[in-house]
């Protein structure tokens, strides 16, 4: 028979909760946009295709459908990740089924990358569980407040270009 583990009552871990001196944390950009990736982060693993895919992924099928063609070497860029990581996430993404290389006829060394019908379908499922997952941090801002924090925080991604 297994022994029960012992817990803390909600309300004595509450009342013995010690608050925390952040310093100069909560005014520092980089922590706050941390704090609010890890939020985004843990909601996504929960809704989006129930953590079997990540937002890479995620974001790489849905450039590839839109940019029949693109290389990986632009997927890289517009995802912000090194060669190698891209070869891996392509990896992936071929294995799965969901996308097509194809060598180019005028470049060897370039493949261009197109959805499969299965990563047509795949994508359908995943968009809409991306939609659901947004909503739950979009209603938290009004139409204003919404685009002015994503223009500010592609100000912040530009930056790195």
């Amino acid at each position: 028979m297994k022994k029960k583990k012992a817990t803390k009552s909600p309300r004595r871990a509450a009342s013995t909760a010690r608050v925390l001196d952040l310093d100069i944390l909560p005014e520092l950009l980089g922590y706050n946009v941390r704090r609010a990736q890890i939020a985004l982060w843990r909601d996504f693993l929960r809704t989006v295709a129930e953590g079997e895919i990540r937002p890479g992924m995620f974001s790489a099928i849905v450039l590839v459908r839109a940019n029949p063609g693109i290389s990986q070497i632009e997927l890289a860029k517009e995802l912000g990740i090194d060669k190698a990581t891209m070869v891996g996430l392509t990896d992936r993404l071929e294995d799965a089924g969901w996308i097509l290389r194809k060598r180019s006829r005028e470049d060897r060394r370039r493949h261009g990358l197109t959805v499969t019908s299965e990563g047509q379908k795949i994508y359908r499922e995943l968009k809409r569980e991306m939609i659901e997952h947004e909503r739950k941090f979009v209603e938290l801002f009004n139409a204003t407040e919404r685009k002015q924090l994503i223009a500010l925080l592609q100000r912040l991604h530009a930056r790195q270009e």
